[in-house]
C-alpha cells in the first residue's frame, strides 16, 4: 500500500517541488531526532529504574525498559522496527541502559 502525501501550495511551501519539500521534510525529521536523541539517557535511565521497581509477574519478566519517545523515533525512522526481535536484540546490545536484570 502507497502514501500519497498531497502538500497545496501556500506561503509554507514556497512554490517547492515534490522532491524539495521531500528533502525539506527529511532534513526536519533529522534535526527532530538528532534533538531527541540529546535527552536520551536521562530519560533511558529513569525508564529503566521505573520498571525496575514494578519487576516481572508471575508468568512474565521484564527483560528492558524504553521510554516512549525513544521507542516512537525508532518506529517513526524504521516503521516495525520494534516488533522485530532481531532488531530489538540489536538495541539491547547498542544500548545497555535499557536492559533490566541479566
Amino acid at each position: 500500500m502507497s502514501l500519497n502525501i498531497i502538500v497545496k501550495g501556500g506561503k509554507r511551501s514556497g512554490g517547492m517541488s515534490g522532491e524539495e519539500m521531500a528533502h525539506y521534510l527529511s532534513k526536519k525529521v533529522e534535526r527532530d531526532a538528532e534533538r531527541e536523541k540529546a535527552g536520551y539517557g536521562k530519560r533511558a535511565i529513569a525508564a529503566r529504574k521505573n520498571a525496575e521497581k514494578l519487576g516481572g509477574g508471575k508468568d512474565f519478566r521484564l527483560v528492558s525498559a524504553i521510554d516512549a519517545t525513544t521507542f516512537l523515533r525508532h518506529e517513526i525512522q524504521s516503521p516495525g522496527s520494534m516488533s522485530d526481535s532481531e532488531y530489538r536484540r540489536d538495541f539491547a546490545k547498542s544500548n545497555p541502559e535499557t536492559v533490566i536484570g541479566s
